[in-house]
């Protein structure tokens, strides 16, 4: 059989790869002899194939795997770091792990795994059979693990280090969700259209596509239901308040996601079903009582990411601002309630509240010290987030610092419309930030900028 020859490599995919170098040729020749020995030649390069092809030879390395058993489900993955494609986002060279490396991922994955089979919310045989091949990658963002998966690599999984068991079996869990929703809807349809329109998903930072969102509805359904069982298993008070943290968040997050694909989405009569389905499993979780601080604080998160994308990816018409400006300038009362601004995408840089907020749940002396090093540094940025996680209605005055500081700190509006007292200025923030931010840029342009929370105030009357 003939082969390509990359990179002076031959990758057989899912088995491993044939080192070629110097052969001087782009494809190759795999073969067995009449003794049923394998061997893969190029030019004057020959590279004779291990009768056991999970093992390393001289020329080949295999493919690893990663095996766990735990409850009676047992799951074995791919770990691959040699295929060319095996990063659907970015295809490269292969980038072959160390022996301590490689046996850390098997380590953290037999943790993950027992974590995984212990739960029932979603099904772990399930999971072991969507998940068949996992992909190291070095991605990262500044508040979740980064994983992936793509309806066109059907069982692949893109993960980076993750922090914890938990966090790891719970991207599993997620990724596997991804993967069973991709086949359902390679076989029956669930929402007419749905690429077109772009809206805020609570958990992506840029606008999304109404079929992502179902998407994400059916994955953070797993992800809910994971740490809904970690809330009544884990013993360990600091792992149990980071799990009833992600467990009120998450059932937030994805009954947001329900109320957007109810409100815009064409749903065929299977999706209406499909989605019944889900906001009743869900139904059941958001019953379950979460005490104060935790539900307070992912509130305020779920709140953090909608005022973030307004104020990220919506603007005003600028001429529609110009009876607003002239109002404030004159002294005048606002000509009526801030309008609503249009769809622009924009960069959307994360607030840091979330990483904050996850480390006051399960390490809350760490958490009380930082944050007394912040107020010591005078570091106004870290500070105002540190006494929101606190609850500390400090929170706003530090907003409000960080406001003077640099007005164009879009984490501060969001923070100050989270923090302030109930009233026109809280509601004008929470309802049209994107308004009272456009407003105050284009106040300080033509003279001194006015106070956020007094211009607030005036915008919420009107």
């Amino acid at each position: 059989m003939s082969v390509p020859v990359r990179a002076g490599a031959v990758h057989l995919p899912a088995l491993g790869l044939a080192r070629m170098d110097g052969c001087g040729s782009d494809t190759a020749e795999v073969h067995q002899d009449r003794f049923g020995r394998r061997a893969v030649t190029a030019g004057p390069v020959r590279v004779q194939l291990p009768a056991d092809l999970g093992r390393d030879a001289p020329g080949w390395q295999a493919l690893r795997r990663l095996t766990a058993d735990h409850a009676g489900h047992r799951c074995t993955l791919l770990l691959d770091d040699l295929d060319p494609y095996r990063d659907f986002l970015r295809p490269g060279p292969p980038e072959r792990l160390g022996a301590p490396e490689a046996r850390g991922w098997q380590r953290d994955f037999a943790r993950a795994w027992a974590l995984v089979a212990e739960q029932d919310n979603v099904d772990p045989g399930g999971v072991a059979a969507c998940c068949t091949s996992l992909v190291p990658v070095r991605y990262s963002g500044p508040a979740e693990p980064f994983s992936a998966s793509s309806p066109a690599a059907y069982g692949c999984v893109l993960i980076s280090p993750p922090p914890g068991a938990a966090v790891f079996a719970a991207s599993l869990i997620h990724e596997a969700q991804h993967i069973k929703l991709g086949a359902l809807l390679d076989l029956v349809p669930l929402v007419h259209g749905g690429r077109e329109e772009a809206h805020h998903s609570p958990w992506r930072t840029d606008p999304r596509p109404l079929y992502g969102i179902l998407q994400g509805v059916y994955a953070f359904l797993g992800v809910t239901g994971f740490w809904q069982s970690r809330v009544h298993r884990e013993q360990d008070p600091a792992a149990r308040n980071a799990a009833v943290l992600e467990f009120a968040l998450r059932r937030a997050q994805t009954a947001h996601g329900i109320a957007t694909l109810r409100a815009h989405a064409s749903l065929t009569a299977h999706g209406r079903r499909f989605l019944d389905g889900i906001a009743e499993r869900l139904g059941r979780w958001l019953a379950e009582p979460v005490p104060g601080p935790a539900l307070r604080t992912a509130q305020d998160l779920c709140t953090d990411h909608r005022l973030l994308h307004r104020l990220h990816h919506l603007r005003p018409a600028p001429g529609r601002l110009g009876p607003w400006i002239r109002a404030w300038r004159a002294g005048a009362a606002p000509p009526g309630p801030p309008p609503a601004g249009t769809l622009r995408p924009g960069r959307h840089r994360e607030a840091a509240r979330l990483t904050a907020a996850r480390l006051w749940a399960a390490e809350p002396d760490r958490a009380a010290a930082l944050r007394e090093r912040a107020a010591r540094d005078g570091d106004l940025r870290a500070r105002a987030d540190w006494d929101w996680a606190a609850h500390d209605p400090a929170a706003a005055r530090g907003y409000l610092a960080r406001l003077a500081q640099d007005p164009d700190d879009t984490a501060a509006w969001a923070g100050l419309a989270l923090t302030l007292p109930d009233g026109p200025a809280r509601r004008a923030l929470r309802r049209r930030p994107e308004t009272v931010y456009a407003l105050h840029r284009a106040l300080r342009t033509g003279g001194g900028a006015p106070d956020p929370v007094a211009l607030a105030a005036w915008a919420g009357a009107g």
